[in-house]
C-alpha cells in the first residue's frame, strides 16, 4: 500500500510503503524510486500464480481454510464479540460486559470496578485481545504493583497469546548492554509491564513518553489497583501523591485506557474526579464533581453477593469461624503483657518518645513481634522513667519472644487434625495471613516443631515483602500445583500477597493469625480463595480471639463488621475503612475501649456509613440488580450471535494443530493422547526432530511447570522443569483446573507458531492454495475463494472477509453460478462436506486441472470483484455510521465537560477547615480549569473529526486464497 508519495517538478522522491501481508501487516518502508533497477505493477500475480506449486493434500488444504476463517476480522460490528473465541479461558458472561461497553466507547477509557475476585484481569483481557483483534491497539503497557507484574505476564501470555516484556533495572541493562547505552529500550518491542514504583522514577518512564508523543494513536495503558493513583484522602480535600503526578502525566500520552480497582472511591469526590480524569480527560476534570450517569457511562461495577444470585456463574460460599480461645488464662504471658503495655501507655502517653499503637499491633500479633520492635523503640526513649518502663516490659517479653503461644499451638493442632504431620499429609492445603515478617520467622518456627518438620521437608512457604519476584512465583506456582506431586502444604503470608495473587485452585482454608485494623486489607486477604475459579463450593476465613483479653471482644466486632459490610455493600469502602482508621487512630486504650466496641456493633453506625457509599458511587441493591440483569440479557444475545459467527471449535482447532505438527516432522502419536471425558490431553516432544530448531526452545519455556529460579542457569531449569501435556478445552480434576495442562487457544504462542505455515505468505512461498477433491456430485464444480481486506491509514486493518464464488466445470471453461441461488450456497456447503471426507484423484488428473487453475480463476475475477464491491459498500457504511456516531458522542460530551467547569467557576468557593496543603490543591484545580477550557475549545473541533477519519476506509485489497475443483467420483 503506497501512502504517501513526495515530489518534485521531475517525479516523485520517495514512497511511504505500508505492507499488508499477514506477516508483518502494517510495516512501513521509505522507497526511493530512482535508485531502483526496475518497477513492476505485478497486481496479478497472485491469480497467475495459482497451480504453480506441488499439490495440496486435503488435510493441509482444511486447515488452510479453517486458518483462512479464523483470520478474519472486523471492526465494522461492534455488536460481535472474537476475543471470547481467541482465548483460553472459560467464558462467563457477566465477563464480557467490560468488553460490551468498550466496543461502545469512542476511545476505550474504561473503569473496571468489580468486587474483589471476580476477574479482572481476565475482563482487561479480553477488551485489550479484542482491540488487537480490531486494529484499535498496536501498542500496550500494564502498569501493576510490583508483586503483580509477573502474575500479569504469566496471565497475558498462557490466555491471550500476549508475550509482554516485564520492564525492570535488568532489562533496561540487558538492552544497553547489546545495543548501546544510547538505545532506548521501550523500542524493544510494543507490549511491556512496569511496577507502579518504577512508574515513577523518571529514569524509567522518559524513554516511554518519548515514543509515546502526544498521544500515540493505538495505544493503551492498563493501570491495575488503579486506586493506587488517586489523590491521597485526609481530611477536607484530597491531594495529589507522587503516584498521582506520575500516571496523570504519562495516561494523557495514551489514546484509550482501562484503570482496574475494587476500591475506586476513597470517600473525596475531588479524588475521585481526579481519578477519572486521568482514564478520560474529555469527560471528566479534576475539582468538578461527578454524577453518577456520567461514571456510569465509563465503569462497571458489579458485586459478588449480586452475581451468585442472578448469573450462572458459580462462587464459593465465606464460612467464618471464630476459633475463640478460651481455655487460656489471665495470667498466659501474652495476656498480662497486654496489660502491662495498656499501663505502660498510659504512663507513656506523658512523656512520649515512642510508638504506642506500632508497639500494641505487634503484640496483638506475636510476642516475638512485639520484643524485637520494642528493643528498637527502647532506644528512642529518653532516659527516666518511660524507658525504665520499657526495659522492665522487655524483659518480660523476652522470656516468652522465642515460645509458642496459644494461637500457635491452636493453628497446629488444627493442622494435625485437618491435614497432617510428620511424614503423613493429605491433600488440603492452607494460608495463614500475618501483618508481620517477625511474627512468620517465629510462626514457621513454631510450626515446624509442632509438626515434627524440618525445612526440608518443603511443607512451608513464606510470601513477605522481600521475597524476589521469581520466587514469588515459584511459591504461587508450587502452591497451586497437584499435592501428589508437589509437598508444599502451609503458606505463611504478609500483606504482600493480599493483592492480586491467586491461590484459590487448591486451597480453600484461610487463617488471620493476626487481625488488620484496616477492613480493607482483611477483606482483600480473603479474596485469595474467595474468587472465581475456586472449586470448592466452600471457602473458610477463620481468625483467632482470646476470651479473656479485654481488647478482643474489638477485634471481634470489627471482624463482623467487615464481613456485615461486605454482605451489603460488596467491598469495603473507602468511606467506611476511614472513619474505622480514625476510631483507632490511639490504639486500643483502657479510655477507648468501650466506645470503640459501641461504635462497631453500632446498627446505626453502620447504617449512616452504607448510605453515604451509596450515595458517592453505586445505586440502590434493587436498581444495581435490575440493571446486572439486563446486562446478563444482553450480553447472553451478544454471545450467542457472536458465537454463530466467529466460535473457533476446539476440536476443529486441534486437528489443524495436529496437521500442523505432521507437516514440520512432529507428529502425534496415539500414545501422546490421553483421553479424560472429552478433553484430549496431549503430551507434545521437544526432541521431535520438527522441533530441532533451537527457536522452539523460548516456545516450550513458556509450556513449563514452573517459572525459573533466580539462580537457574537455563539447562538446569530446562532440565528440572518439565513440560506441560496440552489441550483444546479447559482439563480438570473434578471441578479444579489441572495445573499440569496448558489450554490451548488460536492466539497461544505455540498454536500461532504451527498455523502461521497455513497463512497467505506460507501458501505464497511453498504451498499451494489450489485443491483437486473427490466429492459427492453430480457434476463438476469449482469454488474460488477471494478475500476482501480493507485497510484505514497506516495499514491498519478494519476489516476482513472470505467470499466464495461458485462455479460449473465445463470442459475447456467453467460456468458461473448465481450468487443468490441455492446452488452457489448448495457449492459452497458440498465443499466443506468434501474437505471433511476428502480424497484426492490420482496424478493425472490433479495435474490437468492444475494447468487450467489459474486460466478458471481469472474468468471468475470479475464477479468475485463485483461481490467484494458489494460487501464493501455494506461495510463502509457500517464503518462510517460508526464512526459519526462516535464524533457525535465524543463532541457532545466535550461540550458537557465545558459547560460544568464553567458553572463550576462561577460558583463560591469556600475553604473551611482545609489544612494549608488542601488549600493549595484546590487553588491549583481551579487554575487548571481555565487551561483546561482553552484546551476544550479546541479539542470540541478535533477530536471527533480524529474518531471519524479512524473509520474512513484508505485502501482495499481483493486477493485469491483458494480454489477448489469438486469432481464426481465416478467421472475421476
Amino acid at each position: 500500500m503506497i501512502e504517501e508519495i513526495e515530489t518534485n517538478d521531475f517525479g516523485p522522491l520517495s514512497l511511504e510503503l505500508r505492507c499488508l501481508d499477514d506477516d508483518a501487516t502494517g510495516h512501513r518502508q521509505i522507497v526511493l524510486p530512482t535508485s531502483e533497477v526496475s518497477i513492476k505493477h505485478v497486481d496479478d500475480l497472485l491469480w497467475r500464480q495459482l497451480g504453480f506449486n506441488v499439490p495440496t493434500d486435503p488435510k493441509g488444504y482444511t486447515a488452510y481454510l479453517q486458518s483462512l476463517k479464523w483470520n478474519t476480522a472486523s471492526a465494522s460490528d461492534n455488536n460481535l464479540f472474537q476475543a471470547p473465541f481467541r482465548a483460553g479461558i472459560e467464558i462467563s458472561p457477566y465477563q464480557l460486559v467490560p468488553l460490551a461497553k468498550a466496543l461502545d466507547l469512542p476511545r476505550v477509557n474504561l473503569l473496571i470496578a468489580d468486587d474483589v475476585g471476580l476477574g479482572k484481569t481476565i475482563e482487561a483481557g479480553l477488551v485489550l485481545r479484542e482491540m488487537l483483534l480490531r486494529r484499535r491497539v498496536d501498542f500496550f503497557v500494564v502498569a501493576a504493583p510490583a508483586a503483580m507484574t509477573l502474575q500479569w505476564k504469566e496471565e497475558l501470555s498462557s490466555k491471550f497469546g500476549l508475550n509482554a516484556q516485564v520492564v525492570d533495572a535488568e532489562f533496561f541493562a540487558e538492552m544497553r548492554a547489546n545495543r548501546g547505552f544510547g538505545y532506548n529500550p521501550w523500542q524493544a518491542t510494543s507490549a511491556y509491564i512496569i511496577s507502579h514504583s518504577l512508574l515513577r522514577d523518571e529514569a524509567y518512564t522518559v524513554g516511554l513518553k518519548a515514543i509515546l508523543g502526544d498521544p500515540r494513536p493505538r495505544s493503551m495503558l492498563i493501570l491495575d489497583e488503579a486506586h493506587h493513583a488517586a489523590p491521597a484522602h485526609s481530611q477536607a480535600y484530597a491531594t495529589d501523591s507522587q503516584l498521582t503526578y506520575a500516571i496523570r502525566e504519562l495516561s494523557k500520552k495514551f489514546e484509550h485506557r482501562l484503570f482496574l480497582t475494587a476500591t475506586p472511591h476513597n470517600g473525596h469526590s475531588n479524588s475521585f474526579s481526579a481519578l477519572l480524569e486521568m482514564l478520560d480527560p474529555q469527560r471528566f476534570t479534576r475539582g468538578i464533581p461527578v454524577t453518577q450517569d456520567q461514571h456510569d457511562a465509563i465503569m462497571v461495577r458489579r458485586l459478588k453477593s449480586d452475581l451468585r444470585e442472578h448469573s450462572d456463574t458459580p462462587f464459593p460460599i465465606r464460612r467464618i469461624e471464630n476459633f475463640e480461645l478460651g481455655d487460656t488464662e489471665a495470667t498466659a504471658p501474652e495476656l498480662e503483657l497486654f496489660e502491662s503495655l495498656l499501663d505502660f501507655g498510659e504512663l507513656a502517653d506523658r512523656k512520649g518518645g515512642y510508638s504506642f499503637v506500632r508497639l500494641q499491633q505487634r503484640l496483638l500479633s506475636s510476642v516475638s513481634a512485639f520484643y524485637s520492635t520494642l528493643a528498637a523503640e527502647i532506644k528512642k526513649m529518653p532516659d527516666g522513667v518511660v524507658r525504665d518502663a520499657g526495659n522492665a516490659l522487655a524483659q518480660a517479653a523476652k522470656s516468652q519472644a522465642f515460645k509458642g503461644d496459644a494461637k500457635s499451638r491452636r493453628l497446629a493442632r488444627w493442622i494435625r487434625e485437618h491435614m497432617g504431620s510428620g511424614e503423613v499429609w493429605n491433600q488440603r492445603r492452607v494460608i495463614v495471613f500475618s501483618e508481620y515478617r517477625d511474627t512468620l520467622d517465629w510462626l514457621q518456627k513454631q510450626l515446624l516443631e509442632e509438626l515434627c518438620l524440618s525445612l526440608e521437608d518443603n511443607r512451608i512457604a513464606e510470601f513477605h515483602g522481600n521475597t524476589h519476584q521469581s520466587e514469588r512465583e515459584r511459591i504461587k506456582a508450587r502452591f497451586n500445583a497437584d499435592p501428589d506431586q508437589e509437598p508444599l502444604r502451609i503458606l505463611l503470608c504478609t500483606d504482600a500477597a493480599r493483592e492480586g495473587i491467586n491461590l484459590q485452585h487448591r486451597c480453600y482454608d484461610l487463617f488471620h493469625f493476626d487481625l488488620p485494623w484496616n477492613p480493607s486489607r482483611l477483606e482483600q486477604r480473603n479474596g485469595r480463595i474467595d474468587r472465581r475459579l475456586q472449586p470448592a463450593t466452600e471457602i473458610f476465613c477463620r481468625y483467632f480471639t482470646y476470651k479473656n483479653r479485654s481488647s478482643d471482644r474489638i477485634l471481634q466486632a470489627l471482624f463482623k463488621k467487615t464481613e456485615r459490610i461486605n454482605s451489603e455493600l460488596g467491598e469495603v469502602g473507602r468511606v467506611i475503612e476511614t472513619k474505622i482508621e480514625e476510631r483507632f487512630k490511639d490504639g486500643i486504650t483502657k479510655k477507648n475501649m468501650s466506645r470503640l466496641r459501641a461504635d462497631l456493633d453500632s446498627e446505626s453506625y453502620l447504617e449512616v456509613q452504607r448510605q453515604i457509599e451509596e450515595q458517592q458511587l453505586s445505586s440502590d441493591r434493587a436498581a444495581r440488580v435490575k440493571k446486572l440483569e439486563a446486562e446478563l440479557r444482553s450480553i447472553d444475545r451478544r454471545l450467542q450471535l457472536s458465537r454463530a459467527s466467529k466460535d473457533v471449535a476446539p476440536s476443529s482447532l486441534q486437528t489443524v494443530f495436529f496437521n500442523a505438527l505432521d507437516k514440520i516432522g512432529a507428529p502425534v502419536t496415539p500414545e501422546q493422547v490421553d483421553v479424560a471425558g472429552d478433553v484430549d490431553i496431549i503430551e507434545l516432544d521437544p526432541n521431535s526432530d520438527g522441533f530441532s530448531n533451537a527457536d522452539w526452545t523460548p516456545v516450550f519455556d513458556q509450556l513449563r511447570t514452573r517459572p525459573r529460579n533466580k539462580d537457574e542457569t537455563l539447562a538446569e531449569y530446562r532440565s528440572n522443569a518439565p513440560l506441560k501435556k496440552v489441550s483444546f478445552l479447559p482439563a480438570k480434576d473434578g471441578d479444579r483446573l489441572r495445573s499440569d495442562v496448558e489450554h490451548l487457544h488460536l492466539e497461544h504462542r505455540l498454536v500461532k507458531r504451527l498455523l502461521s505455515q497455513f497463512e497467505a505468505q506460507g501458501f505464497r512461498s511453498r504451498l499451494e492454495r489450489t485443491a483437486v477433491l473427490n466429492a459427492q456430485v453430480s457434476r463438476g464444480r469449482l469454488v474460488l475463494l477471494v478475500r476482501l481486506t480493507l485497510y484505514s491509514k497506516g495499514a491498519n486493518r478494519l476489516h476482513s472477509e472470505v467470499i466464495p464464488v461458485a462455479a460449473t466445470i465445463n470442459a475447456d471453461d467453467v460456468t458461473p453460478l448465481k450468487s443468490d441461488g441455492q446452488t452457489a450456497a448448495q457449492a459452497y456447503k458440498e465443499l466443506q462436506g468434501a474437505i471433511a471426507n476428502a480424497s484426492q484423484p490420482g496424478s493425472e488428473i490433479c495435474d490437468i486441472y492444475r494447468r487450467r487453475a489459474s486460466h478458471d480463476a481469472l474468468s471468475l475475477r470479475d464477479i468475485a470483484e463485483e461481490r467484494a464491491r458489494e460487501n464493501e459498500a455494506k461495510v463502509r457504511d457500517d464503518l462510517r455510521s460508526i464512526g459519526e456516531r462516535q464524533a457525535a458522542s465524543l463532541r457532545k460530551l466535550l461540550q458537557e465537560q465545558f459547560d460544568r467547569i464553567l458553572k463550576q467557576q462561577g460558583e463560591v468557593q469556600t475553604f473551611f477547615d482545609f489544612s494549608a496543603e488542601e488549600k493549595k490543591q484546590r487553588e491549583l484545580d481551579q487554575l487548571y480549569w481555565a487551561t483546561r477550557l482553552k484546551d476544550l475549545e479546541a479539542e470540541i473541533e478535533t477530536e471527533p473529526e480524529m474518531v471519524r477519519q479512524k473509520h474512513e476506509i484508505s485502501a482495499r485489497r481483493v486477493e485469491p486464497v483458494g480454489l477448489v475443483y469438486l469432481l464426481p467420483e465416478d467421472q475421476t
